[in-house]
C-alpha cells in the first residue's frame, strides 16, 4: 500500500466540483460531448483534471517524480490566485454555480498547496525546475490560441488576441509565466519552512 506520506489529499473536492460544472454545462449544450469540449477549453477545468488525475495516481500508490508533482501543485495554486486576482470580479453567480466555481477555483487551489506544503514528499531545488513549472502553462496558451483562431472564443480576456494584440498577449502570457514562478517559489520556501523534507514518493 503507499506511504502514508505519498498519499494524496483525497480526490472528492475535485471530483466534487468537476462533476458540478460538468452538470451543469451539460444542461446549457447539446450533449455531454459538447458539454466537455466547451469545459476543454479553461485551463481551471483542465488543471483541477490533472491535479484529479494526479491524485487518484498517487492514491493508488503508482511511481510519479516529486518534480511533476511540484508542478502540477504549482499549477492548480496559480488558478486560484489568477481568478481570485483578476477574474472573480467578472462573474455573479449563485447556487450551484457559485459552489462549483468556489470548488475548481478556491477550495481544490487551498487543499492541494496545503497538502504540498504539509505532507507531500519535497524535492531539492535546481533551477531547471522552472521550465517545468511553467511548461504547462506555456503548453495551454499554445493549445488555446490555435483552437481559439478557428473557433473565434477566448476563454480569458488576457489572452483575447483580437481585443489586446499580439504586444498585448506577449505582456500577458510572460507576466503570467512570471506569476507562475514567484509562485513555485513561495511554495518551495513555505516546504522547505513547514514541510518535512523527502525527495520522492515511496511505497512500501
Amino acid at each position: 500500500m503507499p506511504n502514508a506520506r505519498s498519499s494524496g489529499y483525497g480526490n472528492q473536492p475535485d471530483r466534487q466540483a468537476l462533476a458540478v460544472r460538468l452538470y451543469l454545462r451539460v444542461q446549457q449544450s447539446d450533449g455531454a460531448l459538447a458539454a466537455i469540449s466547451y469545459l476543454a477549453q479553461f485551463f481551471t477545468i483542465l488543471t483541477n483534471a490533472i491535479t484529479l488525475l494526479l491524485m487518484v495516481w498517487i492514491a493508488l500508490g503508482r511511481p510519479v517524480s516529486s518534480r511533476i508533482v511540484k508542478a502540477v501543485i504549482i499549477a492548480i495554486v496559480c488558478v486560484g490566485v489568477i481568478y481570485h486576482a483578476l477574474l472573480a470580479h467578472l462573474v455573479s453567480l449563485n447556487g450551484l454555480d457559485l459552489w462549483a466555481d468556489h470548488g475548481t477555483h478556491t477550495f481544490v487551489p487551498i487543499l492541494s498547496g496545503l497538502w504540498w506544503i504539509f505532507v507531500a514528499p519535497k524535492p531539492e531545488f535546481r533551477w531547471v525546475d522552472i521550465g517545468l513549472w511553467i511548461l504547462w502553462p506555456v503548453v495551454y496558451c499554445i493549445y488555446i490560441l490555435v483552437r481559439a483562431n478557428y473557433s473565434g472564443f477566448y476563454p480569458y480576456p488576457f489572452l483575447n488576441v483580437p481585443e489586446i494584440g499580439w504586444n498585448g498577449l506577449l505582456v500577458n502570457v510572460a507576466g503570467l509565466l512570471v506569476g507562475f514562478i514567484v509562485v513555485g517559489f513561495l511554495l518551495t520556501g513555505a516546504g522547505r519552512l513547514l514541510g518535512a523534507e523527502t525527495h520522492r514518493f515511496r511505497r512500501s
